[in-house]
């Protein structure tokens, strides 16, 4: 799929808030991901080709708090698709109530950057806001399905603020696979974590059949050409980073995990150096192969002078 992008911003990835950065990293690098999560959600389908672009996602903290000067924050991910489809999507791990006002406030500003228009003749602006979603990788017992906040307006008429939330771990790998919903794979590996904290035992050769089906379904992905090559190894990159943090403190899952997923990883990075060392090698080789062949060269040149000398005698 032909994908235009606009980055707005730097993507930096240091694992601080690893479970939004894995989002980010999947817009980022594959935005056309998104389009299984927003047939699944809003049932919108997109046909190949269709235009995505990266939004600004710079927004006040004026509503935060009234004890600090306003400020910045980031929404995690805003864009356009097709160039008519506005959405705003946030990664959010535990149930905060407070969720739906920091939304509201996010589409808002939102509306007032990206979708504004003004009628003036008839003096009368429009703001439309985007199609937003929570998506809540790990918890879903306490997670709604949707967030809601009822707005009073000063004329008495009120409206009922509502979006849709999207809770990982109620998805199996099997309605993953067949809904191509192939970005919550990396968030599967929360899975183990309640097992984790309540100090009940995993046995690897589970978590080694789990990782088998997990990568299976990116083969299968890649086989219907809904994932390229590269694309394969960098959820499995997605997928190790999310174990590593769940399993950090298990030091004999995560090396079952390393060794599964290890030989599946090269980056680029990986790949020069790989051929750095080889083409050193094979010039190391040339270099030790040319001082033998001049080693040799001597060795006739001084058994002919012998020979030379020999006849004249």
């Amino acid at each position: 799929m032909s994908e235009k992008t606009l980055m707005t911003q730097t993507a930096v990835y240091d694992g601080r808030k690893l479970w939004d950065e894995i989002l980010k990293a999947i817009v980022d690098t594959m935005p056309t991901q998104l389009f299984p999560l927003f047939r699944e959600v809003y049932g919108k389908e997109y046909p190949e080709g269709t235009s995505i672009v990266l939004l600004e996602t710079e927004t006040s903290t004026f509503w935060e708090s009234g004890e600090e000067p306003p400020g910045s924050t980031f929404m995690d991910i805003a864009l356009l698709v097709g160039g008519t489809d506005y959405y705003h999507l946030e990664c959010q791990m535990k149930n905060d109530h407070e969720m739906v006002i920091r939304m509201f406030a996010y589409d808002v500003h939102f509306a007032v950057t990206h979708t504004k228009a003004m009628k003036r003749d008839a003096g009368e602006i429009t703001l439309k806001f985007p199609h937003s979603v929570v998506i809540y990788p790990e918890g879903s017992n306490a997670v709604p399905d949707h967030l809601q906040c009822r707005i009073l307006f000063q004329d008495n008429s009120e409206h009922i603020y509502q979006i849709p939330t999207v809770k990982v771990q109620t998805y199996s790998l099997e309605e993953i696979r067949k809904k191509h919903l192939i970005l919550f794979l990396p968030y599967t590996m929360l899975r183990f974590r309640p097992r984790l904290r309540q100090e009940k035992k995993i046995a690897e050769k589970e978590l080694t059949e789990y990782l088998e089906e997990v990568i299976l379904i990116l083969e299968k992905e890649v086989s219907a050409g809904g994932l390229t090559d590269r694309q394969y190894h960098d959820y499995v990159r997605l997928i190790r980073h999310a174990a590593k943090r769940v399993f950090a403190k298990h030091r004999k899952l995560w090396e079952e995990v390393d060794k599964m997923t290890k030989p599946l990883i090269k980056l680029p990075s990986v790949e020069i150096r790989e051929l750095e060392e080889k083409l050193a090698k094979q010039e190391a080789e040339n270099v030790e192969q040319e001082a033998k062949i001049a080693e040799q060269k001597a060795e006739i040149q001084r058994l002919q002078e012998m020979l030379r000398l020999a006849g004249t005698n």
